[in-house]
């Protein structure tokens, strides 16, 4: 019964730290990027949407979240950062895969630069200063034209 009782603080501790959300971190950018058709780019950017959407969630009010606040705060503050770098992540590697669509003058990049502005640059989490400034940085990458450059920060600011 006493060995039982020391096993059990192992236990709860141990359950503790596997509840941590750990949401998929994406590559940027992965061998045979280039290789990839433009079909094949647009299913990569659904994919890495896909997978940003399900870390914007896992930083929600979920039950486990709520759970994790107050039974152990460190396992909730670690499932806030496992997030954010999941979705700064799939960002970039949607920036990548697009980049790559552009250079290949594929015919649906349009309505991928559509997809992706929306998704990016009209969400509630992050705000203005945050926003113009992983633009600019975009921008200086060569990830972004200057008409894109403008054309994105417009829409931010309004």
């Amino acid at each position: 019964m006493k060995k039982n009782l020391k096993i059990f603080p192992l236990f709860v501790v141990l359950i503790l730290l596997i509840s941590c959300a750990k949401p998929t971190v994406v590559s940027t950018v992965l061998p045979g990027d280039n290789e990839l058709n433009c079909d094949q780019l647009e299913d990569a950017i659904t994919e890495s949407q896909k997978i940003k959407r399900e870390a914007e969630y896992a930083r929600t009010g979920t039950g486990g979240n709520v759970t994790r606040l107050l039974l152990f705060w460190p396992a909730w503050a670690q499932t806030l950062h496992n997030a954010d770098e999941a979705i700064r992540a799939a960002d970039n590697r949607i920036f990548h895969l697009f980049k790559i669509m552009k250079e290949k003058k594929c015919s649906n990049v349009d309505k991928i630069e559509n997809q992706i502005t929306k998704t990016n640059y009209t969400s509630s989490e992050k705000n203005i200063s945050q926003e113009l400034k992983e633009l600019k940085k975009m921008y200086k990458s060569g990830d972004l034209t200057k008409e894109e450059y403008e054309k994105a920060k417009s829409k931010i600011l309004d």
